[in-house]
């Protein structure tokens, strides 16, 4: 700031400020070029930048694309769900199997017990006034006289976790059953040291899939496993449970009312995951391409350059919103850069994959990928009909189209042998760099780009020309304030004058 001291009219009445601040827009003109101008270059460093994140998002589609396991998703079907149906585990070894159920295996049940309660319990609240107690798997259960049988089945159940066994009551038959909370052979109820007689008629006993001691006339059930068998692939296989695993899969069989009955289980492409990752490449695709064909195609006003200071001072933050909107808007008509990468972009997808396995299998139109007319610019369409069977019949040309990595050392050939979404990639690379060359990037916290080049080196001559500004306004003051200072001193040489002459009349 400068130290000048600056006198505003006190002597001739002039606004010295006023006139020095219209003096000074003349001066001001060129530093509101370059103003202009860097703000210009950060609105279109801006605009390559966005649309550099643009073509990101288009290359980190395009990676998946180049990966093969994109293409090799698999998914198991059965033929016959009414027979099995399957679910995948682990890696099937083969591509397909045949289920033969030759019958089907009885699942290991619970064990269990049934007790009919005397006639003289009318209900699960009735008190039984009746103590008693036993051991239910070792473990003590003690009937107080003020029990029902409800209050029992809750004394029972809190302790499952250490008997496995719950209890619980049917009122139509008024009975109590005692079940494992497993099936299996090991699944037991035992039932000892009952102390006396009571009207749930509890006895002594055992069940399992080995033991079944408890009295004549008990109802009561054992958990023993009736094996089935099926034939895989025409080996036969005892199978102890309705859901086993075999080579990475899980089958579940269904019962049959007759046998022996049959299956098919295939390892398929997953038509659907392969057809979702093509849509939503040519999606990315299309919607990237789009936006930046618009951003080619948009008018630039040159009438509408950036706001000055003193403009922006006139107007609203609204208008001066609408103003820039219009400003920023086509800086990248008919961009060279873009419309080449652009350009290179449709030959890659465009072109056929050289050496491909199936010659009629080695370009996009093959597996009903077209592109539109000439005005949309390389826009892709999908014929859903044409792409499905495409991945159905042959997925590993479909893969190919995509994946393939050409083994050649020279570039052009190397391209050329190429799948589609490796070139895609690499023209993305090539065309991400050279933006980023220009335009920098907003990641990093140096931009030595060729813009940012420039934008610093308008920054520098602002600086200086705010320096020689300074300079050239406070020439201004001294001026005016030099002119104040003479007009003072005329001032007061009249003043001395007038007294002189003054004071001579007087005298006479």
């Amino acid at each position: 700031m400068s130290n000048t001291m600056r006198m505003s009219g006190l002597v001739s009445g002039m606004d010295t400020d006023a006139t020095v601040k219209s003096l000074m827009k003349t001066e001001k003109v060129p530093l509101d070029k370059l103003k202009q101008k860097k703000q210009m270059e950060e609105w279109k460093r801006d605009d390559y930048r966005e649309m550099n994140s643009l073509l990101m998002d288009l290359r980190n589609t395009s990676m998946n694309m180049k990966l093969q396991g994109t293409f090799q998703k698999k998914v198991l079907t059965s033929d016959n769900e009414n027979v099995a149906t399957v679910k995948q585990m682990g890696q099937p070894s083969l591509s397909s199997y045949t289920i033969d159920v030759i019958s089907a295996p009885v699942d290991a049940q619970p064990a269990l017990v049934k007790f009919k309660a005397d006639a003289s319990v009318a209900d699960d609240s009735t008190e039984l006034n009746q103590a008693f107690s036993f051991k239910l798997n070792d473990v003590k259960i003690d009937v107080a006289a003020t029990d029902s049988i409800s209050n029992i089945i809750s004394k029972i159940n809190s302790v499952s976790a250490k008997t496995g066994v719950s209890a619980s009551y049917m009122e139509d038959g008024k009975s109590i059953t005692f079940t494992t909370l497993t099936a299996g052979s090991d699944a037991k109820v035992s039932i000892s040291d009952v102390s006396g007689s009571n009207k749930l008629n509890i006895t002594q006993g055992i069940v399992n899939g080995a033991q079944n001691t408890f009295p004549a006339g008990t109802a009561k059930q054992s958990s023993n496993v009736v094996p089935g068998e099926v034939k895989i692939n025409g080996l036969s296989y005892p199978v102890n449970s309705s859901t086993f695993k075999f080579d990475g899969i899980e089958i579940s069989l269904k019962k049959s009312a007759t046998y022996p009955v049959s299956a098919k289980i295939s390892l398929k492409t997953d038509e659907d995951a392969v057809f979702n990752a093509i849509k939503g490449f040519v999606d990315k695709y299309n919607e990237v391409i789009g936006k930046i064909n618009t951003k080619l195609q948009e008018s630039h006003n040159k009438d509408y350059q950036p706001l000055t200071d003193d403009q922006k001072e006139s107007l609203s933050d609204t208008q001066i919103e609408k103003w820039e909107t219009i400003a920023k808007t086509g800086l990248l008509q008919r961009d060279s850069m873009l419309s080449g990468a652009l350009g290179d972009l449709r030959l890659a997808l465009a072109n056929n994959v050289a050496g491909a396995s199936d010659p009629k299998a080695d370009n996009l139109s093959e597996i009903g990928i077209t592109t539109g007319t000439y005005t949309e610019n390389g826009k892709l369409y999908i014929n859903e009909d044409d792409l499905r069977e495409a991945i159905r019949e042959k997925g590993d040309k479909v893969m190919e189209i995509f994946t393939k990595k050409g083994v050649s050392a020279d570039p052009d050939t190397n391209y050329k042998e190429s799948g589609i979404a490796v070139r895609l990639y690499d023209q993305l690379n090539k065309a991400m760099t050279k933006i980023t060359d220009k335009a920098g990037s907003a990641a990093s916290l140096t931009d030595k780009s060729v813009m940012g080049k420039n934008i610093d080196k308008y920054s520098k001559d602002i600086k200086q020309w705010e320096s020689r500004l300074s300079d050239i306004e406070d020439r201004y003051y001294k001026r005016f304030s030099a002119m104040e200072t003479a007009l003072d001193k005329i001032n007061q040489q009249g003043n001395y004058l007038l007294q002189q002459f003054g004071g001579g009349s007087s005298s006479k």
